[in-house]
């Protein structure tokens, strides 16, 4: 009999680090006693940037990603022929980037629409901006992790992602990928879907409707977990509610650990 070279998923969850990321609640009005109870709770967390600013408990958690590394709006609203804002731009993430470093902390969002990236005057204002702090993400051992979502905006691929990543020649540049689970079809294959950005990815969100009723189950996520796996990863793996406010978070943050104990058993 053929035996299956890979290995059940589950092998690989339990030696993997999970988290919750808060960048689609209204994070800013998350308590202290949250930030206090994260590094009982989990493994991993992305937190915006703006709230590091704020001594926070991040000192046990195996992987902290930062988010907003740049205020809302900035970056879609920059062109080529503003000199003087790109080289504010490219100061302001410098500056972030070295206060994160200090703190201990190695990623962050850059959230270009890479989407947009392929028509030729995007490509080539998020190649000069991220060219502008290249010498910043050597010094600091820093990683930028740009947002890509799965299923794939209109008109992107795996490949074509791929291609800008190469164009950007920073290995200090790689993709957090955001899965919206409810949204693929039952029976996908990970590998079908983003198999060429496996050895690029350093983060992977699965986001939901937490507000609307929507609940993350293991077959989420396992198909992700023994796809990945075999390139070395472990995460962080993110789990991402989506809510307008905090009323639900007791229960959310209760069906992620619950999820969490399966995963890991």
């Amino acid at each position: 009999m053929i035996q299956m070279i890979r290995q059940i998923p589950e092998k690989y969850a339990a030696n993997s680090s999970f988290g919750i990321s808060v960048e689609r609640l209204p994070a800013e009005e998350l308590s202290a006693a949250f930030f206090q109870e994260l590094t009982s709770r989990f493994s991993a967390a992305e937190v915006p940037y703006y709230l590091m600013e704020n001594p926070l408990q991040m000192s046990g958690l195996q992987s902290v990603v930062a988010s907003s590394l740049t205020d809302s709006g900035i970056l879609e609203n920059l062109s080529l022929n503003q000199e003087g804002l790109i080289c504010e731009c490219i100061t302001g993430i410098s500056r972030n980037i070295r206060n994160l470093s200090e703190r201990g902390i190695s990623s962050g969002i850059l959230d270009f629409d890479l989407n947009s990236s392929f028509l030729k005057d995007r490509e080539d204002l998020y190649l000069k901006i991220l060219k502008g702090f290249a010498n910043v993400l050597e010094q600091s051992s820093f990683t930028i992790l740009l947002p890509v979502s799965v299923p794939f905006v209109p008109d992107a691929g795996a490949l074509q992602i791929l291609y800008f990543l190469r164009r950007t020649l920073l290995p200090w540049v790689k993709i957090r990928l955001d899965v919206y689970c409810h949204e693929l079809a039952p029976g996908y294959s990970p590998e079908n879907i983003a198999g060429p950005l496996f050895p690029e990815i350093r983060a992977i969100r699965f986001l939901y409707q937490a507000d609307s009723g929507n609940v993350l189950i293991p077959e989420h996520i396992l198909p992700w977990v023994g796809a990945l796996a075999e390139f070395g990863f472990r995460g962080p793996y993110l789990f991402t509610p989506s809510a307008l406010t905090l009323n639900g978070l007791p229960a959310w943050i209760s069906s992620i650990e619950n999820l969490m104990g399966k995963l890991e058993k």
